[in-house]
């Protein structure tokens, strides 16, 4: 039974986030104070430090780079099982006094290095196939999620709290299935049974989860309790994908071998499902919620322009403050204090879109909202 009593439920004005506007635009245009290209790496993650240094993960060559906005930069890491070593680099951690953790996937391991990449110390034993609420900080516990599966069930989002000094598992739960928490406007093949997700931790014991693919976000602000406080219903609106997404779609259908998985019958039911909210999401050290919403989920399409939203987690739920308009298709985000930095792909014509990392102040923006 779908609960009701004692959520609060609030809906936010929708807007139409797809082409830059007049000077009338609900949308807060950005640029940035500094970009620096950033290496090929089949993860999509950056992290902010102390200072604005942002680390990414370089994982063709097995390692992470962190670079300043001024462009100067540091690697750490190699192929390899020993100390200071990667065969799986997957998440980057922000740790205290500038410290830089790194999990290894197929190690369980955390690794733990200096505020310049020199090793220091190793957590081998984390709970199999874990991951974290990115960006994270790795300090007291962090927050954290894997995937479940049980025979004839299927699978579901656990989500944990891992002790940082251990590497120990001190707090897991399984959330409640979509369908018992809200009703999706859109029916999406193939999501029947599914849970609400992944959670962002809040910051003070509390969970956030993005639910019917952005229309949404459920709050959970004590993460013991059977109950939301809060539904909210986002910026979300329906889209349907462009001749450009239908092309990409197509291509990729096509290449499929026969008999292989086919998500899609063919261009008819790719043009009639509406596209997914998709991107990048982030709670802040200043209880913040961030949140891409440029609906695009196709990997060959490369966006000229990105939409982030920005929510401030009240006792009454999550409130929409802004969207900002940037440059670029975003890929991933970190927030600490006033500094935004965004790694990005660009179209420059080639084959590969380049990435980069952009670095932008929200002082001004954030403080009139």
């Amino acid at each position: 039974m779908r609960p009701t009593r004692g959520i609060a439920i609030a809906a936010v004005l929708a807007c139409a986030c797809g082409e830059p506007s007049d000077s009338d635009s609900p949308y807060v245009r950005l640029d940035p104070y500094a970009s620096v290209v950033s290496p090929p790496s089949q993860r999509d993650e950056v992290v902010l430090l102390e200072g604005g240094t942002a680390c990414v993960t370089e994982t063709y060559w097995y390692r992470v780079v962190c670079t300043d906005p001024d462009g100067d930069s540091f690697r750490f890491g190699k192929e390899g099982e020993g100390p200071g070593e990667f065969t799986d680099p997957v998440d980057i951690l922000r740790g205290p006094a500038g410290t830089i953790g790194v999990t290894d996937r197929r190690l369980n391991r955390l690794s733990v290095f200096s505020r310049f990449g020199q090793f220091m110390a190793s957590r081998p034993g984390l709970p199999n196939r874990l991951s974290f609420s990115s960006p994270s900080a790795m300090e007291g516990t962090m927050a954290a999620r894997y995937m479940k599966s049980d025979p004839g069930v299927g699978s579901s989002f656990v989500q944990a709290e891992i002790d940082a000094a251990t590497g120990r598992m001190i707090w897991e739960r399984t959330f409640p299935e979509e369908a018992d928490v809200v009703d999706c406007s859109t029916s999406w093949p193939g999501r029947d049974g599914a849970s609400l997700g992944a959670g962002y931790s809040d910051g003070r014991g509390g969970l956030l989860f993005v639910t019917c693919f952005g229309e949404f976000l459920v709050w959970y602000a004590d993460r013991d309790t059977e109950d939301p406080t809060a539904i909210v219903r986002s910026t979300y609106v329906e889209r349907y994908p462009s001749d450009e997404d239908v092309a990409a779609l197509m291509g990729w259908l096509n290449s499929q071998p026969a008999g292989g998985f086919r998500p899609f019958s063919g261009e008819d039911e790719i043009r009639e499902r509406p596209k997914v909210w998709y991107g990048a999401r982030v709670v802040d050290d200043g209880r913040r919620f961030w949140a891409v919403s440029h609906w695009n989920s196709v990997d060959d399409v490369i966006p000229a322009l990105s939409y982030i939203d920005m929510f401030r987690l009240t006792e009454q739920g999550p409130q929409h403050a802004l969207t900002l308009q940037v440059a670029d298709k975003v890929v991933a985000m970190d927030v600490l204090g006033n500094t935004l930095a965004v790694l990005v792909q660009r179209d420059v014509g080639g084959v590969i879109p380049e990435r980069r990392v952009n670095w932008f102040d929200v002082t001004q923006v954030t403080a009139q909202r």
